[in-house]
C-alpha cells in the first residue's frame, strides 16, 4: 500500500482555512489568531502532518542556511568514532542544527559524496579527519564549503581545526610506564599518515629520551582497529619478548593487544591506551588510558562552527586541548 504524503493543502482543507494560514502558523515571524492556530494544529495532528523544516529554513529571512551540517567520518569499527559521533550530533542538535552523516569507506571518491550532500542544502561540514586518510582529508578541503576539522590540522592554515594535545598524550604514557619501573617499551601505532598517531609517538619517544631510556620498538599498522592491535601484539611477543610495557595509539588497538597478551598469560597491567572510550572502563578490560577531552573537543568544534558560519573565524587556527591520564 502506498502512503500519500500529507501536505499543507490537506491541512488547510481539513481545518477550513487558507493554505497561507497554515504556512503562517508554522512560520515564527508571522502571526495568526489563536482560533486559526488551534484549528490548524488540530487538523495537523489528526492528519499526521509534519511541516517541511528544510523548506521553511530556506525561505526564513532570519536564517540564510538550512541548518544541515554534514559530519564526515570513517573507522566506525574503532569504538572512539561512534562515541565521538554520538556526543557531536547531540551537541549539534542542542544548537539547532541537523547532522547528516557521510560515512567514508576508503578508497572512495569523497568529493562525489560531498557534492551529493551539497544537493541537500548542507550549510557546513565537520570533518572528523582523525579517522580519514591524509589524501581524503585534502580532497575534502578542496571543496568550497564552510568546514571545521577535527583530529588533524590543515597544513595550509586555511581551515580551523580542533585536536587533543597528542604529544602530551605520549608524554603522559611514557611517564606512567616509567613510574612502574619499566625500561623496555614498545609503541603500537595507528595509521601511518595519522597525525594523532605520529604525534603521540613523538611525545612518547621524546619523554623516554629525557629519562635516558632506549627508543621503543614500533609496531606499524595501517589503521586503528582491534585486529591490528591483536596482530601487532602477537608479533611483538615473538620479535621482542623482552618488552615490558606497551603504549597503544588508541584504545581499540589496546583492546586487541590486551586480548593477545591474555592468551599468552602476560601482564596486561603494563598496556596503556589512548582515548578513554566507554569500553575502556568495562570490567573485562579496565584499561589504563590517556583520556581525550571529548566533551571539550566537541564544545570547541561548535564554537568554531558558529564562527565559520557567521564569518568571524580566523583562518587556519588550530586549538589543542590537554588530555589526562586515567589509571585503572
Amino acid at each position: 500500500m502506498t502512503v500519500k504524503r500529507v501536505t499543507s493543502i490537506d491541512v488547510a482543507r481539513c481545518a477550513g482555512v487558507s493554505p497561507s494560514a497554515v504556512s503562517r502558523t508554522y512560520t515564527a515571524q508571522h502571526k495568526v489568531s489563536p482560533t486559526t492556530r488551534a484549528k490548524v494544529l488540530a487538523a495537523a495532528e489528526t492528519l499526521g502532518y509534519r511541516p517541511n523544516a528544510l523548506a521553511r529554513a530556506l525561505v526564513n529571512s532570519g536564517r540564510q542556511g538550512s541548518g544541515i551540517i554534514a559530519v564526515v567520518m570513517s573507522e566506525f569499527d574503532n569504538p572512539f568514532q561512534p562515541y565521538l559521533f554520538c556526543l557531536l550530533t547531540q551537541a549539534l542538535q542542542r544548537h539547532g542544527f541537523v547532522p547528516m552523516l557521510i560515512t567514508v569507506i576508503e578508497p572512495c571518491d569523497i568529493r562525489a559524496q560531498l557534492q551529493q550532500a551539497l544537493s541537500y542544502q548542507v550549510e557546513a561540514a565537520i570533518i572528523s579527519a582523525g579517522s580519514l586518510s591524509q589524501h581524503t582529508t585534502e580532497r575534502c578541503l578542496e571543496l568550497n564549503l564552510p568546514m571545521v576539522l577535527m583530529g588533524r590540522e590543515d597544513k595550509r592554515e586555511t581551515i580551523t581545526a580542533v585536536l587533543s594535545d597528542n604529544r602530551m598524550a605520549g608524554q603522559l604514557a611514557a611517564d606512567y610506564l616509567v613510574s612502574l619501573g619499566l625500561t623496555q617499551l614498545a609503541f603500537i601505532s595507528g595509521r601511518q599518515d595519522g597525525q594523532a598517531s605520529q604525534e603521540r609517538l613523538a611525545g612518547f619517544c621524546a619523554t623516554l629520551q629525557q629519562y635516558g631510556l632506549p627508543s621503543p620498538h614500533i609496531m606499524i599498522n595501517q589503521d586503528y582497529a582491534y585486529h591490528s592491535g591483536y596482530r601487532a601484539m602477537k608479533q611483538l611477543l615473538q620479535s621482542y619478548p623482552e618488552t615490558e610495557g606497551v603504549f597503544c595509539a588508541c584504545d581499540a588497538l589496546a583492546f586487541g593487544a590486551l586480548d593477545a597478551l591474555r592468551l599468552e598469560g602476560g601482564d596486561t597491567q603494563k598496556i596503556i591506551g589512548c582515548d578513554d572510550t566507554p569500553l575502556a572502563a568495562w570490567e573485562g578490560y579496565r584499561l589504563t588510558t590517556i583520556r581525550q577531552p571529548v566533551e571539550q573537543l566537541v564544545e570547541q568544534v561548535l564554537v568554531n562552527l558558529e564562527q565559520v558560519l557567521n564569518g568571524t573565524a580566523s583562518s587556519g587556527v588550530t586549538v589543542r586541548i590537554e588530555p589526562t591520564l586515567v589509571v585503572r
